[in-house]
């Protein structure tokens, strides 16, 4: 297994939204909403380069997290998971009642984080609404955390 990437986690600066655009484009992830919502963003950054990311959205006291995506060449580097660690204190401070996401690929991996997967009808109204909600794919699984 490859060694862990030393990286620091920071929130956005605006001049990493092309970064980021282009990492979930090429991890064939939703880009919709990720401009909109740029400022709930965190980077994981390597020597100056911006090698992952991942946002999380509020609504009404309860959360969104989306786009957790790592350069190809960082995958399996801890990247991923030192981002989800930070949205999910994010979470904590900022005393959500619980996180979502939904993906078409890594349930398994978001269960290690303490995510089990839901019924999409147990979605908060607000959390329906959103633009990844939306453009996310029905065969997708919803999960849910409590921070």
């Amino acid at each position: 297994m490859p060694q862990p990437l030393t990286v620091t986690i920071r929130e956005t600066e605006p001049t990493d939204l092309e970064a980021v655009q282009s990492l979930a484009h090429v991890a064939g992830l939703l880009e919709a909403g990720i401009a909109e919502n740029f400022g709930r963003f965190l980077v994981a950054v390597h020597e100056g380069h911006v090698v992952g990311a991942c946002g999380l959205e509020e609504y009404f006291g309860d959360g969104l997290l989306r786009t957790l995506v790592v350069e190809p060449e960082s995958t399996r580097r801890r990247v991923g998971g030192k981002l989800v660690e930070a949205i999910l204190q994010r979470a904590r401070q900022r005393e959500l009642r619980a996180v979502y996401l939904l993906t078409t690929t890594a349930a398994a991996y978001f269960v290690e984080y303490g995510f089990i997967v839901a019924s999409r009808d147990e979605a908060p109204l607000a959390i329906r609404g959103s633009l990844e909600f939306k453009a996310c794919p029905a065969m997708a699984k919803f999960m849910k955390r409590t921070p």
